[in-house]
This record gives C-alpha cells, structure tokens and sequence, in this order.
C-alpha cells in the first residue's frame, strides 16, 4: 500500500509539472524562458525522477515491506513541512508573479517530498542492517552452542556407547566360541545378540562421520584417490567372494581428507551386500577429465526398485534392513568434498553409481596424501570403518 502511494505520488507530481508547462506556454510563454523559473525547474527534474523510480527501488531491495509505511510517512511529512516553510517564505517575500509562485510551490513538494523519501530509505535500511546483525549474532551464537551439544554427543558415543556395544559383542563372541555349552536356541540368541552389537557399531560410527562433517572444523587437503580406491577393493576382495574389475589412473589428487575412502567403501559394499547374483561382479573404473574426478562404481545386482531411485540418498526413517547410515553418509561426504554422487543407471541387469570430485594439484608434500591404512574399530577407533 505505502509503495503504491509514493508511485502515485511521482506519477501525479510528474503529471502536474507537465501540465504547469502546457498551461504556461498557452498563457504565459514567457515564463518558460524566465531564468529563475528555468534553474528551478532544472533543480527539481533529478528530484522527480527519484521520486519516480523509488518504488522500483524499494521492491528489488532488501527493505523490509513492513518498513514502507515508515517510509511513506516519511516522505509526506517533508512534503508537508518542506511546503509550509516555503509558503511562509513566500508570504514573507515581495510579491511575485503568479507563475513564479506556482514553480515555487511546485519545486517546494518535490523537494520535500523527495528529502523525506531519502531520509525514511535510510532510516529503513539503518534499521534491517541492525536487525540482520542482530539476527547474525543469535545465529552464531545458536550455532556455537550446537557446534558444543555435537562434540559432547560424539565423545558420549565415543566413549560411552561404543565402549558399551563392545563390551556386548566382546560376551556374544565368547558364547559363540563357547558354543558346545549352548543348545541350539541359544547359540540363535547370541548369534543375534553378536549381529545387533555389530550394527550398533556401525551406526555409531557413520552418526560420528556426521557429526564431524557437520561440525566444519575438518580440514580438507589433497588425497591420492587412486590409492584409496585400490585399498578398497582389496578390502571388499578379502571379505567377500565378488570379482572386481577396476581401470585406474596412475594417480588422480582429489580434495578431501581420510574419510574419502569411507564414500567408495560404503558404496563398494553395497554393491555387493545387495547382490543377490550367484556370481557377484564390481566394476570400478576411475577418469580424470580436466578438473574433475568420475568414478563409475556398476554391479550385477538386481537395481533400485523405481520407488526408491528418488530417495536413495535420503535419510531412512523408522525401522529398515539397511543398517548404517550408507548412501545417506555418502551423499554428505561427498557435498562436503565440493562433490557430486548420483545413481547414473539401474535396472535387473544390475546398478551404476557415480561420483564426481574436484581435482587438485599433486601437492609437493607427499606425506599429506597418503592413503589411509585400514581403520581400526572399537571403543578406541579415530575413523569409522567402511559399510
């Protein structure tokens, strides 16, 4: 409504100096060469077209609407003020003639006008730039008290639940070794128990990758990724019977940091922990093209059901078969990498994946990049293993 006024508010005032000039060069043409009527007329033209555009102005802005009312009060409390001086003015003055009055008048409401728009503009934005750093200093301070709440939640899970879900598997692990002892029934409990246990791990382990990743105070540098991805396979070659077939560059330098190997090992067993082929197969091939990474991951496996494909990086919610955070962990590791990580192809003859990552130069410190060794578990454990 306020910059609804002030756009009428130029448009009349625009449209009652074009009348003031057809009237005069019909009544009194000389006016329009009178010198004092001339400069007036040219002062107040830059005034009019601010008036004009203001409204224009203030909707692309960052003003606040609920500021525009201000703002017009404003601009009719110059226009207002600004004229009842200059009629004083006038009144107090020799006579002049009528046009010269007329202009006076007219370039006293533009004048005043305009001022009064200009100082309310101000004091709008004066006042969104103090409630914007206000807002900004709750935001930080909001953020550093979540940045404490996470390092407190990952060391309770460092410390507490892990020690806690180690001590669980440590007892299972003994009932199963002991399993003379144990009638059939029982040893189905433990074995279960011992499952549970290792999956509680897991989980624990990829929420701990979150809260790092979401805690921002990680450094990233330069990782060998061709080496990282060599680790892998070999990791999924010991635990499973899947033929892997791989075509790598010699070497590919991507930015990120030890958890890198965390986004292949994941999806590399997933490859293989959903295939239900009798002869699973991984391919895994890796291109460096220009400043990019590509790492293609295919399977053999049965694909994605088509209710799935569009929520397969989202969060699981309740209860499901999939233990561990997975392709959920994936996608934020890879966003943090300045990455990108989506399912290219799926059908019945099998999955493929795709990560893309930012090269980066071979640093001349070699010590930095190399690829991480196996990561330990338990309750001690500085890096999550992969799925």
């Amino acid at each position: 409504m306020a910059r609804t006024a002030t756009r009428w508010l130029g448009i009349v005032l625009a449209a009652a100096v074009l009348l003031e000039i057809l009237t005069f060069a019909l009544v009194d043409p000389q006016t329009l060469s009178d010198g004092l009527y001339v400069s007036g007329m040219l002062a107040m033209l830059p005034f009019l077209a601010g008036l004009l555009y203001a409204p224009y102005w203030l909707e692309r802005s960052d003003v606040s609407s609920t500021r525009y009312p201000r703002i017009a009060s404003w601009w009719l409390g110059g226009l207002v003020a600004f004229t009842l001086v200059n009629a004083i003015l006038i009144q107090a003055t020799p006579a002049e003639p009528w046009p010269i009055v007329v202009g006076w008048l007219r370039w006293a409401v533009v004048i005043g006008a305009s001022v009064g728009l200009l100082i309310g503009t101000i004091e709008a934005r004066a006042i969104e730039r103090a409630r914007r750093a206000e807002r900004h200093a709750v935001r930080a301070e909001q953020l550093e008290k979540q940045r404490d709440l996470l390092d407190y939640l990952n060391s309770i899970l460092r410390h507490e639940v892990l020690n806690t879900a180690a001590i669980v598997d440590g007892y299972a692990t003994r009932l199963l070794d002991d399993g003379e002892t144990l009638d059939a029934d029982e040893q189905e409990w433990a074995r279960v128990i011992h499952e549970e246990a290792d999956d509680l791990t897991t989980v624990i382990d990829d929420v701990r990758v979150l809260l790092r990743t979401a805690s921002g105070d990680h450094e990233l540098h330069p990782v060998e990724l061709t080496s990282i991805l060599r680790d892998e396979v070999a990791s999924l070659e010991r635990a499973t019977d899947a033929t892997v077939e791989t075509d790598l560059p010699p070497s590919a330098y991507v930015r990120g940091d030890s958890l890198v190997a965390r986004v292949f090992g994941n999806i590399l067993g997933n490859a293989v922990e959903h295939n239900d082929d009798p002869e699973p197969w991984v391919g895994l091939s890796a291109t460096v093209d220009g400043e990019t990474v590509r790492v293609d991951i295919e399977d053999n496996g049965p694909g994605v059901s088509s209710d799935k494909r569009g929520e397969i990086f989202d969060r699981e919610r309740g209860h499901t078969n999939t233990h561990g955070l997975g392709l959920y962990l994936v996608e934020k590791l890879v966003s943090a990498y300045g990455g990108e990580v989506r399912l290219a192809e799926t059908g019945p003859d099998g999955s493929r994946f795709t990560v893309e990552l930012p090269t980066v130069p071979a640093p001349d410190d070699q010590t930095r990049t190399e690829s991480p060794g196996p990561a330990q578990t338990g309750p001690e454990s500085t890096e999550p293993t992969p799925n």
